[in-house]
């Protein structure tokens, strides 16, 4: 475990090299978490965590120590926890199995840091009385004087000399999209790492659950209700209140991204080319990658209410 700890500091902290190299580095820093939560358990990744964040904040100081506690070992943690659950149970033959934590409420979990993290951020923005929205602004004023000095050359397609309404626009834009972004990268990086450390673990034999699929991820209904209701908000109210709605819509449709890419993976299953089925998909998202995540969100959105990997599922003879 302490080898774990330094290993995955040592990661986060490569960022500060600032070359690309080390920014990659840096994108591994949750594995090694993983690979102890995933294998020993959610004490095991706490205590490994934790000595991270003490290692953290020796170099980098308060802030550090918080963003790598809620984006690195705050995710493993819970992943880690949440996916060692089990009970026993009895199929339609009689025979005893256990049942696992469901692969749709695991992708759910990594929703709950950023959103912890988005609390934070709203309640800090509340005591300052400078709200959350003009924190966020504030904080990405570097950004926002880079693109007013050449327009054009950062957006591609932009007149040369955009109008100030253009430019309000774009602004109003960059500071709704920041936080939103940074909250999908760090739960794709999550996910990636935990993907990773699952399958390293399974190849040798050291993986505590049987690997979940993609085809198994059914979203809770609260978790539609909570990205509807926030998007209602948003363009009901305006001001704090709408922009913290938005960006909690955005996390949100996170885990219905990858229930709608379940759907890839159920269908994929059912034919006699899956990986035909599954390079198309993810070649597409890299062409087309907003474009096909929002698809994907729609299908998630649709799979949910209309049951489409249920049926493929049914329909496939993979186990």
């Amino acid at each position: 475990m302490g080898s774990a700890s330094l290993v995955s500091a040592g990661l986060y902290l490569s960022a500060q090299l600032g070359s690309v190299g080390s920014l990659v580095l840096a994108l591994l820093a949750p594995l090694p978490l993983f690979l102890i939560g995933l294998s020993m358990g959610a004490r095991a990744v706490s205590i490994s965590g934790a000595a991270a964040a003490l290692i953290v904040i020796s170099v980098t100081g308060g802030i550090g120590a918080v963003m790598y506690i809620f984006t690195h070992a705050a995710p493993a943690f819970l992943i880690a926890w949440k996916a060692g659950l089990s009970q026993p149970v009895v199929d339609a033959s009689g025979k005893a199995t256990q049942a696992w934590y469901p692969t749709g409420l695991l992708v759910a979990w990594l929703a709950v840091p950023p959103i912890a993290m988005l609390a934070l951020a709203f309640g800090y923005g509340l005591a300052t009385g400078e709200g959350f929205k003009d924190l966020v602004a504030t904080q990405m004023e570097p950004m926002l004087e880079v693109i007013r000095s050449a327009p054009s050359e950062i957006i591609p397609g932009l007149a040369e000399k955009p109008s100030a309404e253009q430019m309000a626009a774009i602004e109003t834009l960059v500071v709704q999209l920041v936080p939103v972004t940074i909250a999908l990268v760090g739960m794709f990086t999550s996910l990636a790492n935990g993907l990773l450390a699952q399958s390293l673990l399974t190849r040798f034999g050291h993986n505590l659950r049987p690997s979940p699929r993609m085809s198994e991820i059914d979203l809770p209904l609260w978790l539609i209700a909570g990205m509807a209701g926030s998007l209602l908000v948003h363009f009901l109210v305006g001001g704090n209140i709408g922009f913290l709605a938005i960006t909690l819509a955005g996390i949100l449709a996170f885990p219905v991204f990858m229930s709608g890419l379940g759907v890839a993976h159920a269908l994929a299953e059912r034919t006699k080319s899956p990986f035909a089925i599954l390079f198309m998909t993810y070649a597409m998202l890299m062409i087309a990658g907003y474009v096909m995540m929002i698809v994907m969100t729609a299908l998630g959105l649709i799979d949910h209410f209309a049951g489409l990997k249920a049926r493929f599922r049914a329909g496939s003879n993979q186990t």
